[in-house]
């Protein structure tokens, strides 16, 4: 599977509140679903799984929040595909509500997913990390330490894509004051990060088309964006 690209330079870059307020206007002003966003990451990553680490299992790490449930929405898809996948949330699943809470319940229907509490010992051939995107505040604690610490201690063939920005890294300005997972490529959500610079933790950079109506990036001050594919490649 082909994945188109794009000059770096031609796609503006957001701060973590201008894509707050861009979910905001999609959902209020525009009418769109929450869930339908959800969706789009979840098949964004779908297809980067595809494209990047299409055989051998997967694990998924996720949050409680919209990261996470764009990772817990890969999980399902690829699961219904046949991809053995084992999914640790970050937090009690008591503390999910909402749609990550949504996402997990319907995890527990497949036989190819696996949800469970503590990180496997095993080999992935792809780890998602959505376990805390733009929300970072002060270095990584507890599980999401942990989760960083198994990730980069994997083997250097796992494909690790983060979503929105890697977990332990400030989405604004690139600082990782803690620990931070080291992504082999990064899925921008919507658009990129201000913070985010191709490399280091980053990795390579795409970006994950939602589907935003062309009065999203109007509101914001932006040109409207169309991008080539559901996901593409910023290059340069």
């Amino acid at each position: 599977m082909a994945i188109a690209t794009l000059p770096r330079n031609d796609v503006p870059q957001i701060t973590a509140s201008q894509m707050q307020q861009a979910v905001m206007l999609a959902t209020g002003k525009f009418g769109l679903d929450s869930r339908v966003l959800v969706e789009h990451t979840g098949r964004n990553l779908y297809e980067m799984a595809q494209a990047y680490a299409p055989t051998g299992p997967v694990l998924v790490v996720a949050g409680r929040g919209d990261n996470g449930s764009g990772g817990l929405a890969a999980a399902r898809l690829l699961g219904v595909r046949g991809r053995k996948v084992w999914v640790v949330p970050t937090h009690e699943e008591g503390n999910y509500s909402g749609i990550p809470r949504e996402q997990l319940e319907t995890l527990k229907h497949l036989p190819n997913v696996r949800v469970k509490t503590s990180l496997p010992k095993m080999k992935f051939s792809l780890v998602i990390d959505s376990a805390i995107g733009t929300s970072l505040e002060g270095p990584p604690r507890g599980r999401n330490l942990d989760v960083i610490t198994v990730i980069n201690a994997m083997d250097e063939s796992t494909t690790v894509i983060s979503v929105d920005v890697p977990t332990g890294v400030e989405s604004d300005t690139g600082d990782v004051p803690g620990e931070a997972v080291n992504a082999t490529m990064t899925l921008a959500v919507a658009l990129p990060k201000v913070g985010l610079e191709p490399g280091g933790h980053v990795g390579r950079i795409f970006v994950g088309d939602l589907g935003f109506p062309p009065g999203v990036y109007e509101e914001l001050g932006l040109s409207p964006l169309t991008l080539p594919d559901f996901v593409t490649e910023l290059e340069g």
